[in-house]
């Protein structure tokens, strides 16, 4: 299952997937989330990068029990991923805040 957002100047795809048990007949157990972040207009997000991919998430230390929580927590791990790409934050020196003016 997919879900598209933009966010800000970026757009971002969220991908769930259901994780099966170790077995067949343990079937599905849950899901995991991951998601990439790019920019519409190519521009690289980070140096040269052109886009940047989260690892599989869950939820602590278990499976999402739905699709849509797992898509729900992929947008907001995107959210503070990008967070964290803000022009302001990135010139900032180390122990300075960003919203100090």
């Amino acid at each position: 299952m997919q879900r598209r957002v933009t966010i800000g100047e970026y757009e971002v795809l969220i991908e769930a997937e259901q994780h099966l048990g170790t077995t067949q007949l343990a079937g599905a157990i849950g899901y995991v989330v991951r998601y990439s972040i790019a920019r519409p207009d190519c521009r690289p997000i980070r140096g040269d990068l052109l886009s940047v991919h989260s690892y599989d998430l869950i939820d602590g230390t278990d499976y999402f029990r739905s699709a849509d929580a797992a898509l729900d927590h992929g947008v907001a791990k995107a959210r503070d991923d990008i967070a964290t790409l803000s022009p302001e934050v990135n010139r900032t020196h180390p122990g300075i805040s960003a919203y100090a003016r």
